[in-house]
């Protein structure tokens, strides 16, 4: 273990940095979260996530298909359904555990 001022240069890990451009949009963690629950449709979606606007949450949904976390498909007569791919499905245990951590500091 490293002491204070060791002169060892600290360092960002860039997996770290790549994660935090995904969950370190304020609704993306939210939104997965939601999707962790079961597959939903936009309005659905929008209920759960308190406080996004339609722009922000079809921005969120965008981003994450492009990312492959997240897949959607239209269903019929035409309302599309968003689902967690098995990427998207890998996060919602880091989730649970952001939120418990937050959980045991509030007390």
């Amino acid at each position: 273990m490293s002491t204070p001022h060791s002169g060892e240069p600290l360092h960002a890990d860039p997996a770290l940095i790549n994660a935090f451009e995904v969950l370190g949009q304020k609704w993306n963690g939210l939104i997965l979260h939601a999707l962790a629950q079961r597959p939903a449709r936009f309005g659905e979606i929008r209920s759960a996530v308190s406080g996004i606007s339609d722009r922000m949450l079809s921005d969120g949904l965008h981003e994450l298909v492009a990312r492959a976390l997240v897949t959607h498909t239209r269903l019929p007569p035409g309302p599309v359904a968003y689902t967690l791919t098995a990427d998207g499905h890998a996060l919602a245990p880091v989730l649970d555990q952001a939120a418990s951590w937050w959980r045991s500091r509030a007390g």
